[in-house]
């Protein structure tokens, strides 16, 4: 008990300074002072341990105080100003819709004119698909701003924590110089960003990034609202790089493969996956304190011993403390050690209530062991991280026990299959994608689990404002009742029912599990591989952008237009293609604009694509390039230019082959679709100019037209009279700054059956050659 105690006393020593500025002195003198009532309880051996534990909190209170009261660094100073810093990448690429962000350790900064040494971090926001390596030395010119505070959120001193004391947004950045090829951040940083882009290939959205969250903590890309629901169910752990998700796997890999290759040789997959993760995801400081936590508690299960666990734990938290103090106050470190410490303290005697209860309750339980433990390790965590939970989250989930006992088992099937399904993509991608199909699952089960459950009522309560002092006093109730349940080890619980009881339930749950899986495969794998039967067009909710996917009645597929970013155009096509289908027949792109292009060179990576289409007309921007850098067979289309397929045909309207390019809108390609007797309209961002040039010439008339420009006032009604659609979309961005679509455009269209994105989510228009359908998805 010894290590324990003195480790507590360090640990209290900083969370005093951290939550009442108290000196960092305090606690090891009221320690000190506490010695002759110590020595009176509990001896000479009480008195030894509290004078190491007073010598460690003056210790450790001087360390935090010392770090807290830390100036700034020197790159602050510069913070409003325009400058020019020379400095190295620090961090992966932190993605974002349309952009990427990077830490940068700044060495020199030029400054009105003067250059000088400097020191410090700085975070920059670049385009979406630029890459840089950790250690690449880069030359940035922008303006310093400083950090914001959200209502919801102090990014502010999120940033300052991890010594980062300014942004600058879309700066100007010159790569001078790579890192070395053996420089082992870069190395590990290109492995883990390369196991991703692997992924990414295997795997639709959000399944790929949920993938990448749990085998390697990239979870950057995981929608909102999914994580949101994650947060509501108690789930938010699975694709944290956190101790308490790495020690569930490995404890979960250790209890599984205990019965297959007995206690000892189970060590070997369990410290395999600490190992395994500890290189995927990266030896960042956040990744080893996460293998350390499993290690801890994998060591305490091994040896059948809480108290060297929980020694252990104690010595890890303050040897990583002590060696960076910005840790004590890191919510992850927090969250960790707590969850690990309730593991090792109430997770024994929580499995032998468990099981002593369903072994009562029926003669033999047809609860199986797996199970219990699951359940065991999730109620354990979860009442040791409540006080944390409580004050940060300002939520409790009340059905986050039960959440986490249905999803845990398809989760540790989730980080195998995922890693595996990443390494063998790395080698061929056809094995990578059928190893995709198998991963699929228990990953669709964690999200559609997640998702489910969190639209239950009561699913989460809001809870009154908690502080740090009142989570503090949580914690010295837990510690008092798990003082007990640490000096004792769990009795056993009886073993009722023979083996071959066990082996029979065991086989019949196997089987079970089965026989669902092979139902659900029905409806989600065999049956969309039939095609729809008769062409639609859906229009994919994009944001402030064009994205329409046109599928024929075999189920070939075109898509026009990939909107302005890559991974929200990867979440929309996750949702309507079926999950083992990788192969697009054809991308279209009208014209070369972010809100039109931006999305594609993603998604050129994560499908295979037959053929590109474009005008030829060239763009000045960035997503533009990484366009043609990854284009395949690319086939320039003007006026006049068609194509059949299964029945569906495709023309050009316009622009015509002699069209000047300066107006890059009227550039647009206006596409007419044709299925049976129904015509569809796609025109891009046409204009007034290119809509009556085109009238004059061609019949515009179809049943089914995208709006112009995103309902821009510079669509001509006399337009959209010509087309008489009987169905319009507007593809439209929520709240977007333009004011799109204009009040004028939806005056001319109020006789028409009219949707838009922002309003109705993906829309899709089917017809079977004479009658037309729309269904909206949010």
């Amino acid at each position: 008990m010894t290590l324990p105690i003195i480790a507590l006393a360090w640990l209290f020593a900083m969370a005093a300074v951290a939550l009442w500025s108290a000196p960092w002195w305090t606690v090891g003198v009221i320690l000190f002072g506490a010695l002759p009532l110590v020595y009176a309880r509990f001896g000479t051996r009480g008195v030894v341990i509290v004078y190491f534990s007073a010598l460690l909190a003056l210790a450790g209170g001087f360390r935090f105080e010392r770090w807290e009261t830390r100036d700034a660094p020197d790159v602050a100073r510069y913070v409003g100003q325009s400058v020019e810093l020379e400095g190295e990448v620090a961090s992966e690429p932190d993605a974002g819709l349309t952009t990427a962000s990077y830490e940068v350790e700044v060495r020199q900064v030029t400054a009105a004119g003067e250059r000088r040494a400097t020191k410090g971090k700085v975070r920059i926001t670049v385009n979406q698909y630029a890459e840089y390596l950790p250690g690449t030395a880069v030359l940035l010119t922008g303006k310093l701003q400083e950090p914001p505070v959200f209502e919801d959120f102090d990014y502010r001193s999120y940033l300052a924590r991890r010594g980062v004391v300014a942004t600058m947004l879309f700066a100007k950045v010159e790569v001078t110089g790579e890192p070395g090829r053996w420089a082992i951040a870069r190395n590990l940083a290109e492995a883990r960003l390369n196991l991703q882009h692997s992924l990414e290939r295997s795997l639709p959205e959000p399944e790929a990034s949920l993938g990448a969250g749990v085998a390697f903590g990239r979870d950057g890309n995981l929608p909102d609202d999914l994580y949101a629901d994650f947060r509501t169910t108690g789930l938010a752990h699975i694709v944290a790089v956190s101790g308490s998700n790495v020690t569930l796997i490995t404890a979960l890999t250790f209890l599984v493969t205990v019965p297959l290759f007995g206690r000892r040789w189970a060590l070997v997959p369990a410290c395999l996956a600490v190992g395994g993760y500890l290189l995927i995801a990266g030896l960042s400081p956040s990744v080893v304190r996460a293998g350390v936590m499993a290690a801890v508690f994998l060591f305490g299960t091994y040896l059948g011993r809480q108290q060297s666990a929980l020694s252990a734990l104690g010595t890890a938290a303050v040897v990583m403390t002590a060696w960076s103090p910005s840790v004590a106050r890191d919510l992850g470190f927090q969250l960790s050690l707590s969850a690990t410490a309730g593991l090792v303290v109430f997770g024994p005697w929580i499995r032998w209530a468990l099981k002593a209860a369903t072994d009562r309750t029926g003669g033999h339980s047809p609860v199986p062991g797996l199970a219990i433990d699951v359940a065991a390790l999730t109620l354990s965590a979860t009442v040791a991280t409540l006080p944390i939970t409580w004050v940060n989250f300002g939520q409790i989930s009340l059905i986050g026990p039960l959440a986490n006992i249905v999803v845990e088992p398809a989760f540790v099937l989730a980080f195998w299959l995922s890693a595996l399904a990443a390494v063998v993509g790395l080698v061929d991608a056809s094995a990578g994608q059928v190893m995709g199909v198998i991963a699929y699952y228990p990953l669709a089960f964690v999200t559609a689990t997640a998702r489910a459950l969190a639209n239950l009522p009561f699913a989460a309560i809001s809870v009154p404002e908690l502080s740090g002092s009142a989570a503090l006093v949580g914690y010295a109730v837990l510690a008092a009742l798990g003082w007990p349940a640490y000096r004792r080890l769990a009795p056993s619980a009886p073993q009722i029912g023979t083996r071959s009881d066990q082996r029979r339930r065991k086989h019949v749950l196997i089987g079970a599990a089965a026989g669902a899986c092979l139902v659900l495969a029905i409806p989600v794998s065999l049956l969309p591989s039939r095609g729809p039967g008769a062409l639609e067009m859906t229009v994919l909710d994009v944001g402030q952008g064009d994205a329409i996917l046109l599928t024929t009645p075999s189920g070939k597929r075109f898509l026009v237009d990939g909107g302005p970013s890559g991974i929200e155009l990867a979440r929309q096509l996750g949702a309507v293609l079926p999950h083992w289908d990788h192969s697009i027949e054809g991308v279209l792109v009208t014209h070369p604009q972010e809100d039109h292009i931006a999305g594609l060179p993603a998604i050129l990576d994560r499908y295979d694509v037959a053929v590109e289409r474009d005008t030829g007309v060239t763009g000045a921007i960035v997503s533009y390039g990484e366009y043609r850098a990854r284009a395949g067979e690319r086939v320039e289309i003007r006026a006049g230019d068609s194509f059949e397929t299964d029945g569906v045909k495709f023309e050009v309207l316009w622009p015509p082959p002699d069209y000047p390019t300066k107006e890059l809108n009227n550039t647009s390609i206006i596409l007419r679709v044709t299925y049976g007797d129904v015509r569809f309209l796609l025109t891009g961002d046409s204009e007034r100019p290119a809509q009556l040039a085109l009238m004059a010439t061609t019949n515009v008339s179809a049943a089914v037209l995208k709006v112009p420009h995103h309902g821009s006032k510079t669509t001509d009604p006399v337009f959209l009279a010509a087309v008489n659609p009987k169905v319009a979309v507007i593809s439209v961005g929520a709240d977007n700054k333009f004011g799109h679509p204009a009040p004028g455009i939806l005056e001319a269209l109020s006789s028409v059956r009219t949707f838009r994105t922002d309003l109705s989510g993906r829309v899709t228009v089917r017809t079977d050659g004479k009658t037309v359908a729309v269904t909206t998805q949010r």
